[in-house]
């Protein structure tokens, strides 16, 4: 008859953020009297988003299991040892894995800078993880330019790569421009102010005379 076991799961760190590693480790030992190292695999159970069910092989009486996979929010995990020929299955109490949303950053760049007055300018913002956090952010960013006398306010979304991109013509002047992520359920929102665009009034043309 196979002697009975205790699983017991832990992680490494909680509470995390997204997308950063997070280390899953399940102990299995006998339960007293029974003596001996279990053999076998464990499966641990992560619910919610990025969650799943995920088999390693125990050595040493232990198993691990790294992911960075779960989305913001609390996940249930247990460890389910799966037995072997000496020693019977057992399950983990329920751990909670609590995973915050991770903390963002927004650049800007446009080109060209200086610019001609009338002449489109493209702005470019970059919205990156902070470490320990890991990903792409989504969502969208809002581009606010202003040169004292008016406002121009422009939405645009966030690609797979992280970059949001706005094309616009500017009238003559220095533009005060801004940048700000709205966040989305994985990362926090995070903004840039303090840019400056410079635009000039275009070059007049010069008139050639011929004499003859």
């Amino acid at each position: 008859m196979a002697s009975p076991t205790v699983t017991l799961v832990a992680a490494s760190p909680n509470p995390a953020v997204s997308g950063q590693s997070v280390t899953l480790t399940a102990t299995v030992t006998p339960h007293p009297p029974a003596t001996g190292t279990p053999t076998g695999s464990v499966a641990f159970v992560i619910g919610g988003t990025g969650g799943g069910t995920f088999t390693q092989p125990l050595t040493g009486g232990a198993a691990t299991f790294i992911t960075s996979g779960p989305g913001a929010g609390s996940h249930t995990v247990t460890a389910t040892y799966n037995g072997d020929t000496n020693f019977a299955t057992s399950t983990s109490a329920p751990l909670t894995q609590v995973v915050n949303p991770a903390n963002s950053r927004t650049t800007i760049s446009s080109n060209p800078n200086p610019s001609e007055a009338g002449t489109l300018v493209d702005f470019v913002a970059f919205v990156e993880a902070i470490p320990p956090g890991d990903g792409t952010p989504t969502g969208t960013v809002t581009f606010t330019l202003t040169n004292g006398v008016g406002t121009i306010t422009i939405n645009t979304t966030v690609d797979t790569n992280g970059f949001a991109f706005v094309e616009v013509p500017l009238s003559a002047g220095n533009w005060d421009v801004d940048a700000f992520y709205a966040g989305d359920a994985n990362f926090g929102a995070s903004g840039v102010s303090e840019y400056t665009q410079v635009v000039t009034e275009p070059e007049s043309g010069t008139v050639t005379t011929t004499v003859s």
